[in-house]
């Protein structure tokens, strides 16, 4: 397989992830992000509770600055994610530290991002400009959308689009809104069916197939600058599925 790399000098060639020739052989992006699904053998309830067994076993990645790349070194704002999976659904959980956990939306389809909300983008084909967008807001409120350009995003038509099987739920650890006091955390719970996952490119969406995501939230604390964090760091905004990493179903 030839691997396309960003050439960062003249005659420059990456075989097979062979370097040949000197100068810099830069890393695709998002090349190495992967995080591994184990298989639940019951359902979690979702809840928004992790006390199933299967979220105690399965591998945790933690999101960075989306902006910088680095970790995030206050551990009252960190954010780490967990997925697993059955024949027929894609769980995934967010715990996200929140000293002031909020939000004004109360609608399916509002504007999540513009306040407080975690994101999971999900690319099922191999159309790199088309992929299913989820957000979740502190109120369990859900913004699903299917994206066709990732540049130049029609919010409404977009918007249009709805997981019919999709399920929500989260647990705040704290007092969801009330901006003087101080909260602890926030946990987000989603089950998605693979059939809502099916595309016109791909009709054969579960754990045998290659699924590329990445996961997002955005935080606005009073009294400190806006942040957005990332599994795998765009360095702008996040529609950028360059950068999406793997799911694995092990």
């Amino acid at each position: 397989m030839i691997r396309r790399p960003i050439v960062t000098g003249l005659f420059l060639v990456c075989i097979s992830g062979v370097l040949i020739f000197l100068s810099g052989c830069a890393e695709q992006p998002g090349q190495g992000f992967r995080i591994e699904a184990i298989k639940a053998g019951t359902p979690p309830v979702i809840d928004g509770h992790l006390d199933e067994s299967v979220w105690q076993r399965t591998e945790t990645v933690w999101l960075k600055e989306n902006h910088t790349g680095g970790d995030v070194e206050d551990d009252r704002l960190s954010t780490r994610v967990m997925t697993c999976y059955d024949d027929s659904m894609l769980y995934i959980a967010f715990v996200c530290n929140d000293p002031d956990i909020w939000t004004d939306y109360t609608r399916r389809d509002d504007y999540l991002w513009k306040e407080e909300a975690v994101e999971v983008f999900i690319d099922t084909d191999d159309d790199p400009d088309t992929y299913v967008e989820i957000e979740v807001s502190p109120a369990n409120v859900l913004f699903d959308s299917y994206i066709i350009d990732p540049v130049n995003i029609d919010i409404p038509a977009t918007a249009a689009f709805d997981l019919p099987g999709i399920k929500t739920a989260v647990f705040v650890e704290g007092t969801l809104s009330v901006r003087d006091d101080t909260d602890k955390s926030w946990t987000v719970e989603i089950a998605i069916p693979f059939r809502d996952l099916v595309t016109d490119r791909n009709k054969n969406v579960g754990p045998q197939s290659a699924i590329k995501i990445n996961f997002y939230r955005l935080d606005k604390n009073r009294d400190m600058p806006s942040a957005g964090y990332a599994w795998s760091p765009t360095g702008g905004r996040f529609h950028k599925p360059a950068v999406f990493g793997k799911l694995i179903f092990k």
